[in-house]
C-alpha cells in the first residue's frame, strides 16, 4: 500500500510538471548535465527545457571546470535544490518529491522551474577580455506512442504509422529515434585598430535541440517479455540520441569561438567571413554526427535488446 501511494504521488507531480519549463542558467566556471544526457548547459549559457512528458525524471549534475569548484545551488523564486551543496540535484527525478503546497505551486503547469549552479574560482572575465556573446538554448523531447501487446505488434508500430519519422534512405526503414538542432545568430561589429578593418564586438546565439523517442503506451497490457525488455530498449535509444546531442552541443562553444578567431578583417568582408566561419563549424559537426552513427552501429544494438 505504501509503494502504491508513493507511485501515485510521483505520477501526480509528474502530471503537474507537464507543460512547465526548466530554466537553467550557468555562470562561468562549470556546466550542468542531466542523467539521461539529453540536456546539458555550458558556462555562460541559459537553457530552457520544455516538459512534454508525464514521466519526466532527471537528475541534474553540476560539473566544475578546472580552476573552479562547485559551491551550491542558487535559491530564489521557483528554484529547485536551492542552497544545497550536493552537486547532484535530484528534485526533478522520481524521488524525492514533496507533496507540500509550495512544491505543487512551484511545479504547476506552465510555470518555470529554475536551476542555477554556483561555482567558486578564477574570474574569467577579468583574465580574458573578449567579445561578449549571449548564448541561449531551447531543449525539447517528444515521444510517439507505441501500442502493442507483443513484440510483433510493437515492431509493426515502430516501423509503421505510429512512428512520425521519415524513412532513412540508406537503411530503408524509419529510425526509432532522432536528434536534431537548428540555430540563429546575430552580431554587432566595431572598427578594429587598423584603418578599414572591423571585428565582431558582440553577438547572440540561439540554439534549438530536439529529440524524438518512442514510448510504450499501455505498458500494463504488454506481455511479460515485452514489459521486461522495453526499459532497456528505450534506454539504449535515448543513450544513442544523447550521443548525437553531445556532438551538436559542441557548437555552443565552437560558434562563438569561430567568430572570435576571425579577428580584424576588412569591413567589407566581415559579414561574408562570419557566415563562412559559422557554416564551416556547423558542417564539421554534422559530419561528426554521421561518423558517430557509422562507428556506433546506429540503432542495431537497441534492436537486439528487445
Amino acid at each position: 500500500m505504501l509503494v502504491l501511494a508513493k507511485n501515485a504521488a510521483v505520477l501526480a507531480i509528474c502530471l503537474i510538471l507537464m507543460g512547465s519549463k526548466i530554466v537553467i542558467h550557468v555562470p562561468k566556471g562549470g556546466s550542468v548535465i542531466s542523467s539521461s544526457g539529453l540536456y546539458a548547459c555550458t558556462a555562460g549559457e541559459t537553457c530552457t527545457i520544455d516538459i512534454n512528458d508525464q514521466h519526466f525524471a532527471e537528475t541534474f549534475t553540476a560539473e566544475a571546470e578546472p580552476g573552479f569548484a562547485f559551491s551550491r545551488w542558487g535559491d530564489g523564486n521557483g528554484a529547485v535544490c536551492g542552497g544545497s551543496r550536493d552537486p547532484y540535484c535530484s528534485e526533478l527525478d522520481d524521488d524525492p518529491f514533496s507533496d507540500s503546497d509550495s512544491r505543487l505551486d512551484r511545479l504547476a503547469s506552465g510555470h518555470a522551474v529554475r536551476i542555477t549552479p554556483l561555482f567558486d574560482g578564477n574570474d574569467y572575465d577579468a583574465q580574458r577580455p573578449e567579445p561578449h556573446f549571449e548564448i541561449s538554448s531551447h531543449h525539447s523531447t517528444h515521444y510517439y506512442q507505441v501500442h502493442g501487446r507483443s513484440q510483433e505488434e510493437i515492431w509493426a508500430q515502430l516501423h509503421g504509422p505510429a512512428n512520425p519519422l521519415a524513412v532513412d534512405r540508406n537503411a530503408g526503414t524509419k529510425p526509432l529515434g532522432h536528434a536534431s538542432f537548428h540555430y540563429h545568430y546575430n552580431y554587432a561589429s566595431e572598427f578594429a585598430a587598423s584603418p578599414g578593418n572591423c571585428r565582431v564586438e558582440s553577438g547572440a546565439f540561439d540554439f534549438h535541440f530536439e529529440t524524438v523517442l518512442p514510448q510504450l503506451a499501455d505498458a500494463g497490457l504488454a506481455n511479460e517479455h515485452l514489459q521486461s525488455r522495453w526499459p532497456l530498449f528505450q534506454a539504449l535509444i535515448t543513450e544513442h540520441e544523447a550521443g548525437h546531442h553531445a556532438i551538436y552541443r559542441r557548437l555552443v562553444t565552437q560558434l562563438p569561438q569561430a567568430v572570435i578567431e576571425l579577428g580584424a578583417v576588412p569591413c567589407s568582408e566581415l559579414e561574408h567571413r562570419v557566415r563562412v566561419a559559422v557554416e564551416n563549424a556547423v558542417s564539421a559537426i554534422r559530419q561528426a554526427s554521421i561518423a558517430y552513427d557509422e562507428h556506433h552501429g546506429g540503432e542495431s544494438y537497441a534492436v537486439s535488446s528487445l
